[in-house]
């Protein structure tokens, strides 16, 4: 068991020091299989990681928790994997759970407004309101956050915005080429030769592939995509079919057809393999960010495996 990112501030009061402790990441070591049906299987599995998450945001392990320690935390953790275990075995007769289990709830780094987007594109001139950067902060406060639950091979990924712009469109977008330590390139998208591909599964690679520029002009319905209420709050869920965490992203997943569609009308190199996900924390990766949001307010359309014309707004991990 590994707890990542505590973080104890002491704080005096009247009946003595209490100490909070905040803990963003969790890595553990358990293990999964079953010969069951593969989608009840995951619909189990999904379960298992809704049930985590609200275990770990509890008032008995919480992002904010007091009087406790560490060696609490890791008790509590482990008697729940215990029950959760019974629980499989007693639903699912010779099943049994869990394999290198990570659990992230961390912020998003907020992106200068005024700064463009790859696109060229920013915040303040594309998504309205005439504020200077400063201005512009205080009449967008806008936050991020990420929640992912990963089980071997497969990720559950929540995100979570407040305070951004009302009924607008925003894509999440999985990072995956980086330079090395000497400063050479490698990664990238073997489909569209671009930096980021949309946080989906490889399922998902046909239909994207159907929606983006050379096939379509574009669709606010997407599988990397959600739209912002009248308070400019919104939240995106994602089942991945591959670890987020130290994964790769499974290219090899798209279609014969949807291929050779790629190859004619877009990429006449397009190749069908898997890249790995870069994190910029790690050592001697040179890479801006491994999920970042961004908004669509020029269009209001996302365009499948091509980010288009968007401005962004958060990256992570924070920096």
């Amino acid at each position: 068991m590994v707890i990542y990112g505590q973080k104890l501030d002491k704080q005096e009061e009247e009946d003595g020091s209490k100490y909070r402790v905040h803990i963003d990441r969790v890595r553990f070591d358990l293990y999964a299989h079953s010969t069951m049906n593969e989608l009840l299987w995951r619909m189990i599995m999904n379960r298992m990681a809704k049930n985590l998450v609200k275990f770990l945001s509890c008032a008995a392990l919480s992002l904010m928790v007091w009087n406790t320690t560490i060696a609490d935390v890791i008790n509590d953790l482990n008697s729940f994997v215990e029950k959760s275990n019974q629980q499989l075995t007693k639903d699912l007769p010779g099943a049994f759970l869990f394999k290198h289990g990570f659990y992230v709830n961390q912020s998003f780094t907020r992106f200068d407004p005024g700064s463009s987007s790859n696109s060229g594109h920013t915040v303040i001139e594309e998504c309205g309101g005439n504020f200077d950067g400063s201005d512009y902060e205080e009449q967008h406060p806008a936050t991020a956050r990420l929640i992912t639950f990963q089980l071997g091979t497969w990720t559950w990924v929540k995100i979570v915005l407040n305070n951004a712009r009302p009924d607008t469109l925003y894509t999440a977008w999985l990072r995956i080429k980086a330079k090395d330590r000497e400063g050479n390139s490698f990664g990238g998208s073997p489909l569209t030769n671009g930096g980021a591909t949309p946080l989906s599964p490889g399922t998902a690679l046909d239909s994207l592939g159907q929606i983006s520029p050379w096939n379509n002009a574009g669709s606010s319905n997407l599988v990397n995509g959600f739209m912002t209420n009248s308070d400019g709050n919104g939240s995106l869920i994602v089942n991945l079919d591959f670890p987020l965490h130290g994964g790769r992203y499974p290219f090899n997943e798209i279609s014969s057809e949807a291929l050779e569609n790629i190859r004619a009308l877009q990429n006449p190199s397009a190749k069908a393999i898997p890249v790995a996900i870069v994190n910029p924390n790690d050592d001697n990766i040179d890479a801006p960010f491994t999920i970042r949001i961004v908004s669509h307010c020029q269009d209001g359309l996302g365009h499948g495996l091509s980010p288009g014309n968007r401005e962004t707004w958060f990256d992570w991990p924070p920096m």
